[in-house]
């Protein structure tokens, strides 16, 4: 449901929050504090935080890309990263699937209960969390978490 509304541009931004009234115009800034308004694609694309979550997760996986514009764009692009099976685009899709969630949780935390993350502390949530997921979709996953 999550990623569904990410597509369709439905998450309780504060962009969205905006025009449907709920936020004045003074409270729209991105909750990192880089001074853009807080989009979707800002937030999971080019909000200068973020971003770095990216750039270390394409680190991770000894990738490097320009990332799209658009999130459905980046979603398609990062399935196809480096390789072309199918058991490694649906990891790769796991991957970007906790990417996401993870950065909303971070947004969410910054906003609701004023703690942060460095963007490596939000890398390793994200390695953990692909790590579990992985381990309950592969029965012969080959990683441990440490090697993960």
């Amino acid at each position: 449901m999550f990623v569904w509304r990410l597509f369709w541009d439905r998450l309780p931004t504060k962009d969205n929050l905006f025009r449907q009234g709920v936020l004045d115009q003074n409270s729209l800034d991105c909750i990192t504090g880089y001074g853009s308004a807080e989009s979707a694609a800002h937030l999971f694309l080019h909000c200068n935080f973020f971003g770095s979550v990216w750039h270390f997760i394409y680190g991770w996986l000894g990738i490097y890309v320009v990332p799209p514009q658009f999130l459905s764009d980046h979603f398609i692009q990062f399935s196809y990263i480096g390789r072309s099976q199918k058991v490694w685009q649906s990891i790769s899709q796991v991957i970007w699937f906790a990417t996401v969630w993870e950065i909303w949780k971070e947004r969410n935390n910054r906003l609701f209960t004023d703690k942060t993350c460095s963007s490596l502390q939000v890398v390793h949530k994200i390695k953990s969390l692909t790590f579990m997921w992985l381990k309950a979709k592969f029965t012969t996953f080959p990683f441990n978490l440490h090697g993960w």
